[in-house]
């Protein structure tokens, strides 16, 4: 019966993609991993069983290997075994629903092979092959390509009511039909569904790497405060390393969780664990920076570490380090290059947001300027119009600073420019491999805007000064939360800023209370306690104010 709805969805697809009487696997094979070494058939990752349909062993570990990584998340390694497993044995089905499922997204330098792996993938289904739980996987990748991600959700879970005992399946079902929060924060109805499933799941497999790894990953991606995290989540964060000490990605994946939890010295551990594997794996697999993302991810968070534990200076040669590395204009789509323009060498000036001297912010300046024009590859990339926007926002902080409020109200008006320029871009990003980048790019510099605006306005006299507060407020609804394995795009809450305005205007105990919420959402963050300190002493509140200085020092280290 399913078989046959499956080859009804995909007649379509079949009549665009022709007969493929000449096929050949080097088709699904990017030249990217072909010059490399087929992946390592070494365990460890997988350990959710799948009955592979295959005459080939090796093309069998291969794909419980691939789907182990797929569900680490790390795609790069699921699509190198994939292919590895196609490359053993031509007619597994699954090797190329992997390859589909792997290569997730359109608009990316491997687009031609998941194109290929899903024609092979549709001409097996018509020729039978694969057992009905394959067939069904297969039915399911082809429900992500034609009605999108809820609607294959849908199709994994009638997957795993037909096959219950088929963890795989759950986990992809509970994955792909959830549907984020709302506006408070609050989680929706199949975002609960699917965390309250997740959650069964891992209590029923409490030594499952990839259930484990499903949890953790999709509820650090959530809004969830600090003692939530700590109690239903880091467990199983740390438990992943503890079982697979040499994985990158889930030393990456312990970073992200201590860090949202407040423990940025724990994750700072962690996280130059992650630099330490991802620099060894990339040296003996010959796979550079462009294909190993969670290694520029791991260095993104070092930085940022360094600045949320009080040592700015030492977050410096990191972004500076990031701010210098250029990028092969051949591989300007892969994921590796994007996150490196747009997050990578931006980094520094976004630490810098929340320094005070004009000294570190044209020093900010400086950074971005570290490579030419050219080296940002503006007629394939747009990553250079979020470079020149944060560079005026140091220009509208400098003038400010220097009282020149007539050179800031100016530098902010191009500034907004700027950033509706860069708004503008909507569809021409989204047919690039950046278009997350740019999201999180217009969404940073809507929170500096409407942060700068509240600067701007604390320059007025009277009622209007006020308003500053409600620019402040708009900024700090417009944060988010730390998200795919990033930390927050600038380290500070904007409840700081709201704090500091409160303490200028003379309103202690406002400033202390906004500081305090600015930590519920940055956890021990030793830029917002030293704030909140500073609050508490013009209260008066001496002993809570050495409490809170013990702990900065105990923080710092």
């Amino acid at each position: 019966m399913m078989l046959k709805r499956v080859c009804a969805i995909l007649l379509g697809i079949i009549s665009l993609a022709g007969a493929q009487e000449d096929f050949e696997v080097k088709s699904v094979v990017h030249p990217v991993v072909a010059k490399l070494a087929p992946p390592k058939l070494v365990g460890g990752l997988s350990d959710t069983a799948f009955a592979v349909s295959t005459t080939s062993a090796k093309a069998s570990k291969h794909v419980q290997l691939g789907m182990a990584h797929l569900n680490a998340p790390w795609d790069f390694e699921a699509y190198r075994h994939f292919c590895a497993a196609a490359q053993a044995d031509p007619d597994c089905l699954m090797a190329y629903w992997g390859i589909t499922m792997s290569l997730a997204g359109r608009n990316h330098e491997f687009r031609r092979q998941r194109k290929a792996a899903i024609e092979r993938m549709v001409i097996l289904l018509e020729a039978k092959k694969g057992v009905p739980l394959e067939q069904g996987y297969a039915y399911a990748a082809a429900q992500l390509i034609t009605d999108g991600v809820r609607s294959s959700g849908e199709a994994f879970q009638a997957i795993a009511r037909q096959f219950p005992n088929d963890v795989q399946s759950r986990l992809l079902g509970n994955f792909l039909t959830r549907d984020g929060f709302d506006g408070n924060g609050e989680p929706r109805i199949g975002q609960q569904k699917a965390s309250e499933s997740l959650k069964k799941m891992v209590e029923e497999n409490p030594d499952n790497l990839s259930v484990i790894s499903f949890w953790v990953t999709s509820q650090s991606e959530s809004p969830l405060k600090g003692e939530k995290l700590r109690a239903d989540v880091l467990p199983y964060a740390r438990k992943l390393v503890e079982k697979q000490p040499e994985s990158p990605i889930f030393h990456l994946v312990l970073t992200h969780v201590e860090a949202k939890c407040g423990n940025a010295a724990l994750a700072l551990v962690a996280c130059q664990k992650a630099i330490d594997l991802y620099e060894n794996y990339m040296k003996a697999e010959g796979v550079s920076r462009y294909d190993c993302d969670g290694w520029i991810r791991a260095k993104i968070y070092q930085a940022n570490l360094y600045t949320v534990l009080g040592h700015y200076e030492k977050s410096l040669p990191v972004t500076e380090e990031l701010a210098s590395l250029k990028v092969d204009p051949e591989r300007i789509f892969s994921r590796g290059a994007s996150l490196l323009m747009w997050e990578g060498r931006t980094m520094g000036a976004r630490l810098t947001m929340g320094r005070s001297s004009k000294k570190e912010w044209s020093a900010a300046q400086k950074q971005l300027e570290t490579l030419s024009d050219e080296e940002w590859h503006e007629d394939k990339s747009f990553a250079a119009v979020y470079r020149d926007n944060l560079a005026f926002y140091f220009g509208v902080r400098k003038a400010l600073a220097a009282k020149d409020l007539k050179v800031a109200e100016g530098l902010y008006g191009l500034l907004i420019q700027h950033a509706k320029s860069l708004e503008g871009m909507k569809e021409a990003v989204a047919k690039t491999s950046s278009y997350s980048d740019w999201v999180r790019a217009r969404d940073t510099l809507g929170v500096a805007v409407s942060e700068l605006r509240g600067m701007l306005a604390m320059q007025d006299e009277g009622a209007a000064r006020l308003g500053a507060i409600n620019y402040i407020k708009g900024a700090i609804e417009r944060q988010g939360s730390p998200t795919n394995l990033l930390p927050a795009a600038i380290d500070y809450p904007m409840q700081a800023r709201l704090g500091a305005f409160h303490l200028a205007l003379g309103e202690p105990g406002k400033s202390a209370l906004a500081y305090r919420e600015g930590l519920d959402f940055r956890p021990n963050h030793v830029g917002v306690l030293e704030g909140y300190r500073n609050a508490l002493i013009k209260l008066d509140r001496k002993d809570a104010a050495e409490q809170i200085r013990k702990r900065i020092e105990l923080i710092k280290g």
